[in-house]
């Protein structure tokens, strides 16, 4: 159970992937006999493990051929279409399983912007389940349901425990120059200096979530408080993410932000070839960049899609899946539940992709949630009383960032979720509170109050 959840939490949109399928397994190499017995034990030793790094080159070798042969054929025989319908969103209010969760979480934020995309399911679900440890009632019964179980506290502390036990076996292996293992989880609650957060709550967030709490000002220190979570989010994700709210994001009656940050690192188990390669996009279009190129450890197909998967350390694994349709594709349609089940070690498998390195910002998170039922939460009816003292709040918004790095040595892949929370009660402000951003053309002046004279006027467009 935990690994299939830890696959729907860092499964990444992979645009591109193409591989070969099942063959024969490879030909063992022949031992060679030294004429001379008599330095048979050292000299063995050294001939086979010359022969194995031959045959792993031969074997790279035989991968890059075959694979542009079989990329040479495709160009010859095959007509790309130019495949441009309109990605269309099924049915939210179906969903029942994680798995068409993250599916659908994914179509929708790819519809936000069209391009490469990536989520993750894990780390909003953590952050959710900040939430719903904190309530009670209707809003609790939601969170919940989405979540898929009401004991979620319960299994978070265990996969904490999880990550934690990775963690502590790190130095007993070597990894590559470039990348080592890395799995770390953390949440963390940002609570309004002039609250007081509930003992319970915070005794079983700090357990369960081995989250960390701290007080910040809302109120008098915006800026100051924006940085504080910003910085708290770079260090967890080791740069990968340096900010995840501005001040745009702090509004009047803010009570507390949820925080949870995902961070991996891994080499590949094997690395990869890298080979010129073309790559062609939804409209067609064809490039040449630099591919990678190699075996695989496993091969998956349903009807609706091939894939391969590739492993990293402790069991994770990278499973790049290539629709069988050509064009636009949802993967909620790809069905990863059977995908995945249809494993198949017994081949051998040849994969090919391209080097990924890009982020995605998917704001109004909420609104997803809202179209797959989760609605009292975000109501001034919430109870999300079982947080700070003598207040129940409501989920103002929550906005997740993502980050992958992958090439032929490893992976570095982050995510962020954080969910402001807000008093449902309604105060009267010292002050009226006025925004004004200049993120569009505007002008300016340099002004002589005291003598009314401008001194320089000014228009700024780009």
């Amino acid at each position: 159970m935990i690994r299939k959840k830890l696959l729907s939490g860092i499964a990444v949109l992979c645009l591109g992937a193409a591989l070969a399928g099942c063959g024969g397994t490879p030909a063992s190499v022949e031992s060679q006999t030294d004429a001379s017995e008599t330095a048979a034990g050292e000299s063995k030793e050294k001939a086979d493990e010359a022969k194995e790094s031959e045959q792993v080159t031969d074997d790279a070798k035989t991968d890059a051929v075959a694979s542009k042969e079989d990329e040479t054929e495709m160009s010859e025989e095959v007509e790309v279409k130019n495949v441009t319908q309109e990605l269309v969103l099924a049915d939210p209010m179906m969903l029942m399983t994680p798995y068409e969760r993250a599916a659908y979480f994914a179509d929708w934020a790819y519809l936000q912007k069209k391009e490469n995309t990536m989520i993750s399911p894990l780390s909003l679900n953590v952050a959710l389940g900040l939430a719903a440890e904190g309530a009670s009632g209707e809003t609790a019964k939601q969170l919940h349901a989405y979540l898929g179980r009401e004991d979620y506290t319960e299994f978070v502390s265990q996969y904490m425990g999880f990550a934690e036990g990775l963690a502590a076996e790190k130095g007993s292996v070597s990894y590559n120059d470039q990348y080592s293992f890395r799995f770390e989880i953390a949440n963390s609650l940002w609570i309004d200096q002039k609250k007081q957060i509930q003992e319970a709550y915070r005794k079983s967030v700090e357990e369960s979530f081995r989250a960390e709490v701290a007080p910040v000002d809302f109120e008098g220190d915006v800026p100051g408080t924006v940085k504080k979570v910003n910085d708290w989010c770079n260090e967890k994700t080791h740069g990968m993410i340096p900010e995840i709210i501005s001040e745009r994001n702090i509004k009047p009656n803010m009570r507390a932000i949820l925080v949870n940050s995902l961070y991996f690192e891994s080499p590949w188990l094997k690395k990869w070839n890298l080979w010129d390669g073309d790559f062609t996009d939804l409209t067609g279009n064809k490039t040449t960049r630099e591919m990678l190129i190699g075996g695989a450890d496993a091969y998956y197909e349903n009807d609706k899609a091939t894939a391969f998967g590739k492993y990293y350390y402790n069991g994770f694994q990278f499973i790049g899946i290539l629709p069988k349709a050509e064009g636009e594709f949802s993967i909620l349609d790809l069905d990863l539940e059977s995908l995945l089940q249809s494993q198949d070690t017994d081949c051998q498998v040849r994969a090919r992709m391209p080097k990924l390195n890009f982020d995605t910002t998917a704001e109004r998170v909420e609104d997803l949630l809202k179209s797959q039922g989760v609605t009292v939460p975000f109501e001034d009816s919430a109870q999300l009383d079982k947080i700070i003292e003598g207040e129940e709040l409501h989920v103002d918004s929550i906005l997740q960032k993502c980050k992958i790095e992958l090439d032929e040595n490893g992976t570095k892949a982050a995510a962020v979720t954080a969910m402001m929370l807000r008093t449902n009660s309604i105060e009267v402000q010292p002050k009226e509170i006025k925004e004004v951003y200049l993120d569009r053309p505007f002008a300016f002046l340099i002004y002589d109050s005291q003598n009314d004279e401008i001194l320089f006027v000014g228009k700024v467009t780009k």
